[in-house]
């Protein structure tokens, strides 16, 4: 339970909280509305929940997504895809249609890369390409697979008057089935739970502003819990996701185009340009829907001349259209995870990425991190790569966050520097101080434990995994071909990029190192 938000917007009156504040003395306190986030829910869409389906015009993407298991079991997915209309995003009307075509066309879009036994796809065909790189545009993601496309946008109620828990979740989508979607249910899970920390998170910093103590622990009691509860239904992952399956059959459709092997130049977006925007029109300027019209016959008209050498596919013919490096869809991009670590002051640093060289590629002989560092590749902060992956509203409000008071630096002043009254009496009750202290690090800890919990599944699920996959082969593909390699170069990294076990244990110690402490 958190307290009322203060709707004060007067100066603190204590030198202790004004140090806390960025951007000057005014507090800068970010409204929950004003980012797309629902006090109850955190990041979920609600009222109204995602779309099950789009209107037509937009049957034949629906249709194509209803059949994508199908046709990637067949053979057949490309082909179909191919035939499809290139369709406007111009009739797109709610928030909630641009999600869902997004999520539509990130299924369709994976599903043609990446196949079933089948060798990567290097070009993306306009009629996909050119409306993900506009709903990714309008929502502010990437055309790529997200984790605000198979987990946000991609749930429903079995009970819509029931809980929003995992009894009751449901997924409408996945390339393979019933672990992917446990998989999938147990992120959406974690969101529902940790959501009260949001509105826990603004009223602390509130709490902060007003120097009212009590309620600041029970805006951190509150944001306690809801890691702890995160914590506890992440560990629910191994009920009913099998590790094999999931490394297998699952995790490559989730992997992106950036560092990867078979793909070196990225994936090239047919009929999407280098700084490309389609405006939104209004319906008086919108032309029919189907074939090469509306905005994207007009966009489409600029780009007529032959791109540079760079952006010609290598394997085909002179065609607009940019090669696009994107990762894949990461819990990394959790803006929930993110709120969190802000709202607490935990810090995170650039690592240095490691790169396969192509010698070990090509001869097999890949170690389980593929620890080689690319001298020339300077460091990168992950976590904040993350961000970009995230819807652009969600990505604002940590923005919002981040230039809010301090609730770290607040707790570490009244532990280390206490004021005291003209009478040298303390200005807090200290024991209440003492709670602040305990309630901060109890949050800090859970964060701790959450990190070491998320470290033990991605040993279960991706590294030893990918140890066996090395001793044993590959079994869903055939040896030697190019779709064995790629799924080789990634083997013990994350489908966004990363480094997967030095990049966990460094973001677990940093965590650690927040904790506030009496200094001597």
């Amino acid at each position: 339970m958190t307290c009322p938000i203060s709707k004060s917007n007067r100066l603190p009156t204590s030198p202790l909280v004004r140090l806390t504040l960025c951007d000057g003395d005014q507090p800068t306190i970010p409204k929950l509305e004003d980012y797309d986030v629902d006090p109850v829910h955190g990041f979920l869409p609600v009222n109204p929940p995602p779309l099950r389906r789009l209107p037509e015009p937009y049957g034949p993407w629906e249709s194509m997504l209803d059949d994508l298991s199908a046709l990637l079991l067949a053979g057949g997915l490309r082909k179909v895809v191919e035939k499809l209309p290139l369709l406007s995003t111009d009739f797109l009307a709610s928030e909630r249609e641009w999600q869902r075509a997004y999520l539509v066309l990130s299924f369709i879009g994976q599903a043609y890369v990446w196949g079933y036994n089948q060798d990567v796809a290097e070009i993306l065909p306009m009629v996909i390409a050119m409306p993900w790189h506009s709903t990714a545009q309008h929502l502010g993601l990437k055309p790529v697979i997200t984790y605000a496309a198979v987990e946000l946008y991609n749930y429903r109620l079995l009970d819509p008057s029931g809980p929003y828990d995992l009894s009751n979740f449901a997924v409408m989508h996945s390339f393979t089935g019933n672990d992917e979607s446990w998989f999938y249910l147990v992120s959406i899970a974690t969101e529902a739970v940790g959501a009260p920390a949001l509105s826990a998170i603004v009223a602390a910093m509130h709490a902060i502003v007003d120097e009212d103590l009590p309620c600041l622990n029970k805006s951190l009691d509150t944001i306690a819990a809801a890691i702890e509860g995160i914590t506890k239904v992440m560990m629910r992952m191994y009920e009913r996701n099998d590790p094999h399956i999931f490394y297998h059959r699952v995790r490559p459709y989730l992997a992106g185009w950036e560092h990867s092997s078979e793909l070196p130049h990225g994936l090239f977006y047919e009929g999407v340009l280098a700084a490309t925007t389609y405006s939104n029109k209004s319906p008086a300027e919108r032309s029919p829907i189907h074939g090469v019209k509306g905005v994207f016959s007009n966009a489409f008209s600029t780009y007529n001349t032959v791109p540079s050498v760079e952006d010609i596919p290598k394997s085909g013919e002179a065609i607009n259209g940019t090669y696009r490096k994107y990762a894949g869809a990461s819990a990394g991009q959790s803006s929930m995870i993110h709120c969190l670590d802000v709202a607490l002051g935990i810090e995170h640093n650039p690592t240095k990425t490691a790169r396969c060289t192509s010698a070990q590629v090509s001869n097999d002989s890949l170690t389980d991190t593929c620890p080689v560092v690319d001298p020339t590749t300077p460091p990168i902060n992950h976590i904040h790569e993350m961000r970009k992956y995230m819807p652009g509203s969600h990505r604002a409000f940590i923005q919002a966050l981040e230039r809010g008071p301090s609730i770290r630096q607040f707790v570490h002043d009244i532990v280390n520097h206490p004021m005291r009254d003209m009478d040298n009496t303390p200005g807090h009750d200290p024991a209440v101080v003492d709670e602040v202290s305990r309630l901060y690090n109890r949050c800090v800890e859970g964060m701790r434990t959450f990190r070491d919990r998320h470290l033990q599944i991605v040993a279960t699920y991706i590294v030893l995994q990918a140890k066996k996959r090395k001793e044993v082969g590959h079994f869903d593909r055939p040896p030697g071909s190019a779709s064995t390699r790629v799924r080789q170069s990634l083997q013990a990294r994350g489908t966004g990029g990363t480094d997967l076990i030095p990049f966990l244990k460094q973001s677990r110690d940093e965590t650690s190192e927040a904790r506030v402490q009496l200094e001597i």
